[in-house]
């Protein structure tokens, strides 16, 4: 199981617990073994968007998104027509789009009501989506870059020059990063229309990237944090405090927020020179992180969803029930 949208054990009857030994993969990061854990799961969530504090989106196995329109009080299916695991989701006004196994592209065009699909090329699995000002970009198992400049009516590969899987992708400007398995880390400077390897100094595979300015991090295996203060000509590894794998992160200006295996749930107030755990409940493996404001949300095994009103403070668990796929 090659990343974090093959984690999916089967399709479960509602709520079977299960006693078994699972060995997986997060966004093509290695290994992580857990022994004889009961697991009570009909599904897992393996994306996350907000547009505000009230507009939520989640996504996850079996063609699965929920929406909320309250913060994630409440909880609404949208109906996808697939049954593809959903990875990634973004959005751009009313604009949202998703991706997935065997080359999903879901596109939507009212906030989710209808969803249609879009023609990726390939069967690949896509695992991360990004929205600019007017382009999107996706990355994917092995190696693949796609850009759309008309909101997905056609998408464009684009050459990595790499055949590892790419897990996640971020834009800031002109600027782009993809991270993938095996450290790789590619740049681009022109908009995604050439990519550049950068070069770290530790061999761990990265589940995340999230850049502002110059100023990147990206997040991965045995609880590694990179970051860079030039646009990745440099990395320095940053002290987490954890060895569990690191999936998400996501950031307000200095502070950062990033999630990860057994809930762990870790926060930076002075862009990640100093990292400490925030108060959990106890919780299963964490997917996404997303913030809007002092609001943040993450996803994961089970399909957990816990919400935050104070800056990841305080954690509540918010429910949405086992709904029927697709």
């Amino acid at each position: 199981m090659k990343n974090f949208a093959q984690y999916k054990l089967a399709s479960l009857a509602n709520q079977v617990r299960l006693m078994c030994v699972v060995c997986f993969s997060l966004a093509g990061c290695s290994k992580y073994e857990q022994q004889a854990e009961t697991i009570d799961v009909a599904y897992h969530l393996h994306g996350l968007w907000a547009r505000n504090a009230a507009q939520v989106w989640a996504v996850g196995d079996d063609g699965d998104i929920l929406h909320s329109t309250d913060g994630g009080e409440n909880w609404q299916q949208q109906k996808s027509g697939t049954e593809a695991e959903l990875i990634s989701i973004y959005g751009s006004d009313s604009q949202l789009w998703i991706v997935g196994a065997a080359g999903t592209i879901l596109h939507s065009k009212d906030d989710g009501e209808h969803w249609e699909p879009q023609k990726s090329g390939t069967r690949l699995q896509l695992s991360s989506v990004y929205a600019g000002a007017s382009q999107l970009w996706i990355v994917g198992d092995n190696g693949t870059i796609l850009q759309s400049a008309d909101g997905g009516q056609n998408w464009q590969p684009k050459t990595s020059g790499t055949e590892s899987n790419l897990s996640s992708v971020y834009a800031s400007g002109s600027q782009l990063w993809t991270v993938g398995e095996n450290g790789i880390v590619l740049h681009s400077t022109d908009g995604g229309q050439n990519w550049q390897p950068q070069t770290i100094e530790v061999m761990v595979s990265l589940c995340s990237v999230y850049g502002s300015g110059l100023q990147v991090w990206a997040v991965g295996d045995s609880g590694s944090i990179l970051h860079s203060v030039d646009g990745g000509e440099r990395w320095q590894l940053q002290t987490s405090g954890t060895t569990q794998t690191l999936t998400a992160i996501c950031a307000d200006g200095a502070q950062l927020w990033t999630a990860g295996t057994d809930g762990t749930i870790l926060y930076s107030a002075d862009g990640g020179q100093n990292w400490q755990p925030q108060t959990r409940s106890t919780s299963p493996h964490l997917l996404a992180v997303f913030r809007v404001g002092s609001q943040l949300w993450t996803v994961g095994y089970g399909g957990v969803i816990l919400h935050s009103a104070d800056g990841g403070r305080t954690w509540q668990r918010q429910r949405a029930e086992s709904l029927p796929s697709g």
